[in-house]
């Protein structure tokens, strides 16, 4: 028979209290702080990352033997040490003890906490280095990335780790929460919390209790570390495998099966000499030469082919190449701009990936042993891939030691690269401070140390002087030995001198390949007759003198001011004679001199290139090939005078149309800035919902079993007499069953109390017990013992209880119980009325939205930057738009993107929060979109402000970024925390109200407080609506109802006068919105008007002002150290003195073209132009000649605007340059050194927007575009952006527009720099075409002395920032050029026979008086012979005579040439950048 018995429950004692200081709320702000903290750092680290990628340093470097490991490891270690300083510091500012005697982790272990930020910091940095592989833009990659850091971190801080929200975090898996912790962010997050719990009790996180479960039942601290250290090595394996094997990123990827081959492990064995197949040529072997078969080869290229695809066209850029290169020999690859020959040299270095064929270095293939065949390669990219802040020695000794030169071997290896260029006095210089010819040198410098045998230098001469040029030349004859040396350049007599074989390519295809002999043989012409026009020239009577003794003589081209005819090679011997007439009659001929050239190079060149254009049909205009009528077009003189129609609506337009053309092209850009925002939006709608909105939760059933719920946990039993032990039995029984370690104790209530001594274990161990009892005379009592701080325990408790009693009674059997409970209504947060749910809220709007609209702002840097960056908004501001409209139309057309983001972002209100938003609350959603409107009209013209900072798209795009995160994100959200922590004292929330005044000078700022008010007060008005009608109904009926409620206000008759009653957010209250709205607008007229102000003649002056009164200290030391003692030449002093009286006597430029007068430019301690004076005639062609760093460009600069002048002034017509700027650009038509395009615009669009800023419209503006697009043989490419272009069709669309709508005076700065022969040629005549038909005139600088001879009137030498010599090519040459030039060129196997050179040295020296030797260099004499007496018909008699008994190759025999004048002069110039 059951015994009377009674169940009763006893609550747990709670343990002695322990005191917890308030203070330990701000623990939740470590990673707050640690993560916005490192947010510039990991958006640095990417662009870097990506920027190197993008720019082609990192490939270079691979190329120059750097392997992936080196690379990455390096960038690893670079950043890691900043980890291993700033870590510390925070480590040390957690632990410190405050005034008050407490410390932010007082309790915990230090050296703990600094394993854990180091492990973050190493997970963090590994992160991003693994995230950078999948992007080549760094746009698109600091996009992803913040929104993959940011939205992360804020989530799981803000909303999962919720306490109110634990069904949300705690239910989760073990696997679910340790794999969030594979992200840096979040696991610091984790770990973070866990040890608040082990401070908030005072205990503290140590190395013995690491790995103890704390809040979080299945995941304690050790765990969390396990996996951020795991997470480097997945980090570290992702950055490993999917380097080598993505394939959307420069080089050559390996297959995904890479780790399974041998070759990637042991290595590839590379090819025998006797085992690498010689290549043979199937193209027409008779434009081949024989292959040479005793010499090894370095390179074999195996039809070889690389096609290019743009959306559903294709174009092969090399097609089919095969082609051996010899060691010991340079190799020069020569072709039009576009022909193949830089992919190609891409392709050999592992740039690109070809798409058929093959090739191997050294006998290794570029393929298969990409790594290998690159170690000992030396690579010249045909674009300066150098780091600004390296110096030249730092250049040298980095690229060193990747090729393996010992480290104690580095200094002298770089001495030794720098003498072989001559570059010694430039060694500790930034590289960012070299002129470009210097950049070019260091560039081959680096390719050249470390003994690099095989050499790919893609054009290393381009934009050198003549003299560097030269310099060059014999560098890498001396080096050429014992390398294998592939050379592309557009300079034909740099092939001719240092090619031992040519190559010539067209359309992707080798044309013809040999020795340039062989060449010369193949496609020469024979001599050429060089005729220099008198104004009174006739041709008729010069050809019918030639013919007399060549009857195959042929008119050749014709210049402006030359002539040339091409005469047979068989009649050498009658030159004498023909040349003796020709001298007696050159008077009577209009003849001013002639010379003699033997086919050159550039002769070869054009004659395959003309095969080539008919094998292709790729001739585009009517032209005869080697005639003088040329029909290119046609340029009117009609446009002279600028038009009266240049009205400020025709230039907005052309802006507006600009913008518009690079939207639509750059698509990728406006669907980011209309699709992030939008995303970011719905995600913090999603997440506010999805916390203030579960007003009816459903719970799915939960069976209590301690065992499943809790795990393994502690309990106890009592007996309190002996005849129970029975029944106290069946309790331990029924506990250890359901896995509760159980103790038998004697008093309950004294063993609970000693449990809890241990704080953190009471809380997670000790669930249930039990005590059996009797008194002596009443039933039975059984007390079911719970914890209360579990959640579960008493019904749990009870349960145990009653199967103990069951057993005891029947042996078996068993209770379950379930829990169902019925869905609950929950109150819901109340963003005013509840301290947390307004914080999470105002968070959720200061996290999102201001991180949403950076983008959008940081997105509107990228076209100012370009524009900036490449003189495009130079060239329009010449063009006479003011400054006020260029920025006005730039502003209009990004506000209206910016308007419709705006617009797109209310989607999400509707979605997810209409009732807040819409009806009656529809002015929050006004109130939202004027902050949003405010905040562009304010961060757009922030956003231009970098533009004047930063020279680079992604720079500025991170850098706005990471302020609009920091400012807008983290202070904002941190400043709102701030103010919901109690424990703050009341001056600390004045200082914060007072930094808050001022951070609202920043528009992301006043954003974030805006919208993080505006929310607030929203959902607080919304709070009725928030509720079903049905479930308010139940809410307001409840018994529990009472005014402390959340929803009291909403029962209208219960409320009374206490009924909710709504907020206006546009008031000027501290939770409200118009302070922000109004510091937005104010916002904007300060940045606006900063970025107007910085393009004002007025700061400039400010500036100059400035630094006058810096150099006025400074300038008679500068004087002093800059003395030269220069003898003036006299055209130079006249043409001073006719400046000096024209600008006394006349006003503006007195007819002159432009007047030039006493310009200088001054930088730190010299002079780069100093006192320059002169003037250009009309319609005259003036050229400025000098060596890189004379000063040429520096003056371009000033007369363009794009620097101010030091002292000085210049006039065209009745403008000045110092009064007047904007007046004298717009006279003016320039063609920058560097192509100032704008990428994604078409030429044809191009040419309209000059065409429109200049004044032109309608039927004037189309006639003048297609009239140059036809000049300029663009008609096949008028229509694609200018991104696609190839070098020479950039420069002539540069040319094109300076040309558009005739400005009166033209500046060319290099205008055929990197310019194939052909198209050089076809910019020359468009240049003589336009001056002639319009009366411009045009000042030129160039490298090229043919060019100058072809198109200058008068040409000036520049040193030193002065002119040295002034005057006509004639003039200059009968002054400093007296006598002639002889040049013999020996047979290349005599080239180094020493007594054939002395035997040919002697007969000069005995027959020929006043020849003096200038030059001996690889088989070439020159002689500079100054004998008055001698005419130029002896000396060809005497030559050809000479030729025939010593079989030279050929001779030249001329005038002194201008380059021998310029390099005379060149000599002189100190070594000094520009």
């Amino acid at each position: 028979m059951m015994p009377e018995y009674e169940v009763s429950m006893q609550q747990f004692p709670y343990p002695a209290h322990k005191k917890v200081k308030k203070d330990m709320s701000f623990i939740s702000f470590i990673p707050w702080v640690v993560c916005y903290g490192y947010l510039v750092f990991i958006l640095n680290l990417v662009r870097r990352i990506i920027e190197e990628k993008s720019n082609g340093s990192k490939e270079l470097m691979k190329m120059m033997g750097m392997t992936d490991f080196t690379y990455w490891s390096s960038t690893f270690l670079n950043y890691f040490m900043i980890a291993l300083i700033t870590i510390p510091i925070i480590t040390i500012v957690y632990k410190a003890t405050l005034k008050n005697g407490t410390a932010l982790l007082m309790h915990s272990d230090g050296g703990l906490i600094f394993l854990l930020l180091m492990l973050f910091m190493i997970s963090l940095i590994l992160f991003c280095m693994a995230f950078s592989i999948f992007f080549n833009r760094g746009v698109f990659a600091i996009i992803v990335l913040l929104i993959v850091y940011i939205v992360s971190f804020t989530m799981l801080s803000v909303k999962l780790m919720d306490p109110r929200n634990e069904s949300a975090y705690f239910s989760m898996s073990v696997i679910g929460k340790l794999g969030i912790c594979l992200f840096p962010q979040t696991a610091l997050v984790t770990a973070i919390f866990l040890i608040s719990s082990y401070e908030a009790t005072g205990e503290g996180v140590h190395w013995s209790n690491v790995s103890e479960f704390a809040l979080l039942p299945e995941v304690n601290l050790s765990m969390v570390m396990l996996t951020m250290l795991f997470s480097c090595f997945l980090y570290a394996f992702i950055l490993w495998y999917f380097d080598a094997v993505w394939p959307w990123q420069p080089g050559v990827p390996r297959p995904f099966y890479f780790f399974l081959t041998r070759s990637y492990w042991c290595g590839a064995k590379p090819k025998e000499q006797d085992e690498i197949e010689l290549v043979e040529n199937k193209n027409n072997v008779e434009f081949f030469e024989a292959e040479p078969g005793n010499i090894s080869r370095g390179i074999v290229i195996k039809n070889l082919s690389k096609e290019f695809r743009s959306g559903l066209t294709s174009k092969y850029a090399v097609n089919n190449v095969s082609l051996n290169i010899y060691q010991g020999q340079i190799t020069a690859l020569l072709g039009h701009n576009g022909a193949g020959k830089t992919t190609t040299i891409n392709i050999l270095t592992g740039l690109f990936t070809p798409t058929s064929g093959s090739a191997s270095i050294n006998g290794l293939d570029i393929l298969t042993d990409t790594t290998k065949a690159r170690r000992g390669v030396g690579v010249c990219p045909q674009h300066n891939v150098l780091f600004d802040t390296l110096t030249v020695d730092e250049h040298l000794k980095i690229y060193g030691a990747m090729k393996g030169v010992p480290w104690s071997e580095l200094a002298s290896e770089a001495t030794k690269a720098l003498d072989i260029l001559k570059l010694s006095d430039k060694r500790y210089e930034l590289a960012k401070s070299l002129s470009g010819g210097m950049k070019r040198k260091l560039s081959l410098a680096v390719a050249i140390i470390g003994g690099s045998k095989v050499l790919f230098l893609d054009e290393p001469t381009s934009g050198m002087d003549v003299e560097a040029r030269r310099s060059v030349w014999d560098a890498l004859l001396e080096i050429r030995r014992d390398r294998t040396i592939i050379l592309t350049t557009h300079y034909m007599e740099e092939a001719d001198i240092l090619g031992d074989r040519i190559a010539i390519m067209a359309e992707g295809e080798v044309q013809c390949c040999g020795s340039p002999m062989f060449l010369k043989q193949k496609f020469g012409t024979g001599y050429h007759l060089h005729v220099v026009k008198d104004t009174k020239f006739n041709l008729q009577a010069v050809i019918s003198l030639l013919r007399n003794y060549v009857p195959e003589a042929k008119l050749g081209k014709e210049l402006e001011k030359e002539i040339s005819f091409s005469l047979s090679t068989d009649t050498g011997k009658d030159f004498g004679d023909m040349f003796e007439e020709l001298e007696h009659r050159k008077h009577e001929f209009g003849v001013l001199s002639f010379g003699v050239t033997i086919t050159t190079m550039e002769d070869v060149f054009l004659n395959v290139a003309d095969i080539s254009d008919v094998k292709y049909k790729a001739q585009s205009n009517h032209e005869e090939v080697n005639g003088v009528d040329v029909e290119l077009g046609d340029i009117k003189g009609g446009a002279l005078v600028l038009t009266s129609y240049r009205k400020l609506g025709n230039q907005f337009i052309a802006q507006l149309i600009k913008r518009f053309h690079y939207s639509k092209r750059h698509w990728s850009i406006l669907i980011a800035q209309l699709a992030i925002p939008l995303f970011l939006m719905c995600l913090c709608m999603y997440i506010i919902k999805s916390g203030t909105s579960q007003y009816r939760t459903e719970f799915a059933p939960l069976k209590l079993d301690i065992r499943s719920v809790y795990g393994k946990t502690d309990g106890f039993f009592y007996s309190g007499r002996e005849e129970l032990t029975g029944l106290a039995n069946s309790l331990k029984n029924v506990l250890e069953s359901n896995k509760v370690n159980v103790r038998n104790v004697t008093n309950p209530t004294h063993f609970v109390l000693d449990y809890g001594k241990e704080l953190t274990k009471y809380y997670k161990k000790i669930v249930v017990g039990g005590a059996v009892d009797r008194d002596s005379r009443g039933p039975l009592n059984l007390t079911a013992w719970y914890n209360d701080q579990m959640h579960h325990s008493m019904p749990m408790s009870l349960l145990l209880m009653h199967n103990a009693l069951l057993q005891n009674v029947v042996g078996e059997g068993r209770i379950s119980l379930t829990n169902a409970p019925l869905p609950e209504l929950q109150i819901g947060y109340n963003p005013v009325g509840e301290i947390g749910g307004q914080f999470m809220v105002g968070v959720m709007a200061t996290v999102f939205i201001p991180l949403a609209l950076g983008f959008l702002s940081a997105s509107f840097t990228l076209v100012p930057i370009h524009e900036r960056a490449t003189k495009a908004k130079l060239l329009q501001l010449m063009s006479g738009i003011p400054p006020v409209l260029y920025w006005t139309a730039m502003f209009l057309w990004d506000f209206l993107i910016h308007c419709i983001a705006c617009i797109f972002m209310l989607i999400p209100y509707a979605i997810f929060a209409h009732y807040a938003f819409f009806g009656k609350h529809s002015i929050s959603t006004g109130a939202s979109l004027l902050l949003m409107f405010l905040y562009g009209w304010s961060s757009i013209p922030f956003s231009y402000l970098t533009s004047f900072v930063f020279s680079k798209g992604n720079t500025g795009f991170a850098s706005v970024v990471g302020f609009s995160a920091a400012a807008g994100v983290g202070a904002s959200s941190t400043f709102k925390a701030l103010l919901f922590v109690s424990a703050i004292s009341d001056k600390v929330k004045n200082d914060l109200k007072i930094a808050t005044w001022v951070l609202r000078l920043f528009p992301t700022f006043s954003l974030g407080t805006g919208f993080s008010n505006l929310f607030a007060i929203t959902y607080s008005n919304a709070v009725c609506e928030s509720l079903p009608p049905e479930d308010l109904d139940i809410t307001c009926k409840s018994s529990l109802m009472t005014p402390a409620n959340s929803y009291f206000k909403c029962c209208k008759e219960l409320c009374g006068n206490n009924c909710m009653k709504t907020i206006n957010p546009l008031t000027w209250e501290e939770n409200a919105c118009g302070r922000d709205l109004f510091f937005l607008f104010i916002d904007g007229l300060i940045y606006f008007g900063l970025v107007l102000l910085l393009e004002t003649s007025l700061l400039a002056k400010l500036i100059r002002l400035l630094k006058a009164r810096l150099q006025r200290v400074k300038r008679p030391t500068i004087t002093q150290m800059r003395q030269e003692s220069v003898i003036e030449d006299t055209e130079v002093l006249q043409e001073e003195l006719r400046i000096r009286q024209l600008t006394t006597t006349q006003p503006g430029s007195g007819g002159e073209a432009l007047v030039v007068s006493d310009l200088t430019k001054m930088f730190k301690n010299f002079y780069a132009v100093k006192h320059l004076a002169f003037g250009i005639h009309q319609e005259e062609c003036f050229g400025f000649l000098g060596v890189n760093g004379a000063g040429k460009t520096t003056t371009f600069r000033m007369l363009t605007g794009d620097c101010l002048p030091t002292e000085g002034n210049a006039f065209i017509q009745n403008s000045s340059l110092r009064t007047d700027l904007k007046k004298f650009q717009s006279y003016l038509g320039y063609c920058p050194q560097f192509d100032a395009l704008i990428d994604r615009l078409t030429g044809r669009e191009m040419l309209m927007l000059f065409g429109r800023l200049r004044g032109l419209h309608g039927n004037d503006l189309l006639d003048k575009v297609e009239n140059m697009i036809r000049l300029t043989d663009l008609m096949k490419h008028a229509d694609k952006q200018t991104q696609f272009y190839s070098g020479g069709n950039k420069r002539k669309l540069s040319v094109a527009l300076a040309l558009i709508a005739t400005p009166p005076l033209i500046l060319l700065d290099e205008p055929t720099a990197g310019v194939d022969p052909v198209s050089r040629r076809k910019i020359w005549k468009i240049l003589a075409q336009a001056r002639n038909n319009t009366g411009a005139a045009v000042l030129l600088t160039t490298h090229s002395m043919e060019e100058s001879e072809a198109l200058c009137n008068r040409l000036a030498i520049m040193v030193n920032g002065r002119f040295r010599c002034l005057g006509s090519i004639q003039q200059l040459k009968s002054k400093y050029g007296q006598g002639y030039t002889l040049i013999i060129k020996l047979k290349r196997e005599d080239e180094n026979n020493e007594s054939a050179l002395n035997v040919i040295k002697s007969h000069i020296q005995s027959n020929l008086q006043g020849a003096d030797l200038k030059d001996d260099h690889q088989g070439m004499l020159q002689y500079h012979v100054v004998n008055p007496s001698l005419t130029l018909s002896y000396l060809f008699k005497f030559m050809s005579e000479m030729k025939t008994q010593f079989k030279l190759e050929d001779y030249l025999i001329s005038t002194t040439s201008l380059e021998q004048i310029f390099l005379t002069f060149a000599r002189t110039q100190r070594v000094h950048g520009e």
